[in-house]
């Protein structure tokens, strides 16, 4: 048996193996191939399903049909994390309902909650404030949350006074930050935003109109700004003495044509403003600690211009598979499995993934560079 299959036989069981665990201690099920928590974290699931509830009928139902559905362990769990987020007597549940009935990929139903739950507000937003955390082995965690500009100004200052790049990025700001927190540094850089700012030609005419006052715009540090901020930068001479402007075309993706080895400044700039972060799935590295990426390898005769090029953070630059389909064999190579390797499809860039899939980036600013807003 193929271990997918052995993987689907496990996963469409989930109802079957939460009735059994409601029956167990998790001290009963912990040993040798379960940990403690692990066997907690699977015994308070089963109690959600199977243990008093405020609603037993939709309960008792919801039970049912994800029995009948053969839904994952994995589904339940992901169900119960957005359903106990809702506080509302018999809220939660008719969400756990509503979400085992949904029908969709589990990342889709898992998209959906998030939605849902926002719907009926049950997300507890992020405060701005400093908090400590408490000392293990000798060492203490400081935590910082305010508006992404602020931190990004932050993160701007620490890395230009990074000194050396090959240390782990939590180390080499480590002490950057120490000298501008005991007065050793100048202060916060004011950021000039060559950093690329993606916009719409429909939103550019309605923010220089002075309308634009629900546009967001993405910029490659990661973050957004909205019409009014940008105009602000604009007017206080951040957005420097000159404006860039890049053609992109729906389906060839950035027009220009160039011949170097190494991508000019404006090639840099038109990569940038089409993926505002690594496209790389998942990722959250911003363009602008990226690297410039042949899509088609530069040893393999891919071209230095805007449609071969693209933003990679360093990791995925170095993981992403250049040889591609060139190297067939009839035997699986030794070593580390391939990852895949970015293509352009469609005009947009996209993971192809070793099984033939392709997936995009779904961070909220890689959906809004330039390919996206054409």
């Amino acid at each position: 048996m193929k271990g997918q299959q052995i993987l689907n036989l496990f996963t469409t069981s989930g109802v079957t193996i939460l009735r059994d665990v409601y029956q167990c201690s998790p001290h009963d099920l912990a040993g040798g191939l379960m940990s403690l928590n692990t066997a907690r974290k699977y015994t308070r699931l089963a109690t959600v399903f199977f243990g008093p509830a405020d609603s037993p009928k939709v309960q008792r139902d919801s039970v049912a049909l994800a029995e009948a559905r053969q839904l994952s362990l994995e589904y339940l769990e992901m169900v119960n994390k957005h359903a106990k987020k809702l506080k509302t007597r018999g809220a939660a549940w008719k969400l756990r309902a509503e979400l085992i009935a949904h029908e969709g990929t589990l990342d889709e139903v898992n998209k959906y909650g998030k939605q849902r739950v926002t719907e009926e507000g049950g997300d507890t937003k992020k405060k701005p404030g400093v908090r400590l955390g408490r000392v293990i082995d000798g060492l203490r965690t400081i935590s910082i949350t305010d508006t992404q500009r602020r931190i990004t100004d932050l993160e701007k200052t620490l890395d230009a006074a990074i000194k050396d790049d090959d240390q782990p990025r939590s180390e080499a700001l480590l002490e950057p930050f120490w000298n501008l927190v005991e007065g050793g540094g100048t202060g916060l850089i004011k950021p000039e935003y060559r950093t690329v700012i993606a916009i719409g030609l429909d939103d550019f005419a309605k923010v220089s109109c002075g309308k634009g006052e629900d546009v967001i715009v993405a910029l490659s540090d990661g973050t957004t700004m909205t019409g009014a901020e940008f105009i602000n930068a604009a007017m206080e001479g951040s957005l420097g003495d000159k404006l860039y402007v890049g053609l992109f075309h729906p389906t060839a993706g950035p027009v220009n044509l160039y011949e170097a080895r190494f991508a000019s400044d404006k090639l840099r700039t038109l990569a940038m403003a089409e993926n505002l972060v690594c496209p790389w799935p998942d990722c959250t590295v911003p363009a602008d600690r990226c690297q410039v990426h042949h899509i088609d390898a530069h040893k393999h005769g891919g071209h230095t211009k805007p449609s071969n090029l693209t933003m990679l953070c360093k990791y995925h630059n170095g993981v992403n598979d250049d040889d591609g389909p060139r190297k067939k064999r009839k035997r699986p190579s030794p070593g580390k499995p391939k990852r895949g390797r970015m293509r352009r499809h469609r005009g947009k860039v996209r993971l192809h993934t070793p099984g033939g899939k392709l997936v995009g980036n779904t961070h909220h600013v890689s959906s809004m560079g330039a390919m996206n807003l054409i």
